[in-house]
């Protein structure tokens, strides 16, 4: 009896469940697809020792971090180009991606993400996150209108861009 008395009580108390992994990589990846073919843009930082709160019930416990716009690569220097261009990255030069409320949920994550781009904040709700060998990764769908952005055009549009952006988050740990 005393056993499952130490149980119950070990299950019940809030401070045994949050944990704290220690962030290593962020690695954010933007793609799409045009008339021609897709393209990739992506961020990659190692070495972080980010703090990332799990199950953590008080306020305070954000993973917050700014993204330098020209830090993404694109593969050549006319897609980075037309990349910070389009994105507006003289005008905004950082984005900002702020992680809290992030819960555990029976194989997979849950977090309230929020997302600051070209002036735009847009709010994410219970984002669902997936467990993968190297940490956690979401997806989200975009699309320029949601972000005002005019959808990009080449060649007197024949080149052109589709409405939607594929974003991809992961965070290793």
């Amino acid at each position: 009896m005393r056993v499952l008395l130490i149980l119950f009580l070990i299950l019940l108390n809030p401070d045994l469940k949050e944990r704290e992994v220690i962030v290593t990589k962020k690695v954010i990846t933007v793609s799409g697809q045009t008339s021609i073919g897709g393209f990739n843009c992506d961020y990659a930082k190692n070495g972080l020792k980010d703090t990332l709160y799990i199950d953590y019930d008080k306020s305070g416990k954000d993973l917050i971090f700014d993204i330098p716009v020209n830090d993404f690569s694109c593969g050549n220097f006319l897609l980075n180009r037309d990349f910070r261009k389009t994105i507006k990255a003289e005008q905004f030069p950082t984005a900002k991606v702020k992680v809290r409320n992030l819960k555990s949920n029976y194989g997979h994550y849950t977090c309230d993400l929020s997302v600051d781009l070209v002036g735009k904040k847009l709010n994410f709700p219970a984002l669902v996150l997936k467990r993968t060998p190297a940490g956690v990764s979401g997806y989200l769908v975009l699309s320029f209108e949601e972000l005002a952005l005019e959808t990009p055009k080449k060649m007197g549009g024949l080149i052109k861009v589709e409405e939607e952006l594929h974003l991809e988050i992961q965070l290793g740990f």
